[in-house]
């Protein structure tokens, strides 16, 4: 079986994803807690008093918002 190489997946901040969509990123932290944004996911704190992780995937926001990212790889 030949292992292949996984790329790392980008991904963006509450407060990048708040900017574009013209939103606090409170709004978007708040709305990934309650699963309402189909592009990212929140992770509740393990010890009570911790900090919430946010996980935003790049490519699924920007689909989200209407936006087509530009790959620097490609030929004009």
């Amino acid at each position: 079986m030949e292992v292949t190489q996984i790329k790392p997946v980008d991904t963006i901040t509450p407060y990048e994803a708040g900017k574009i969509l013209h939103a606090n990123a409170e709004t978007i932290r708040a709305g990934l807690r309650q699963s309402r944004f189909p592009f990212g996911t929140a992770i509740p704190p393990e010890e009570e008093g911790g900090n919430w992780n946010y996980i935003i995937i790049k490519s699924k926001f920007l689909e989200y918002a209407g936006i087509k990212e530009v790959n620097k790889n490609e030929k004009n």
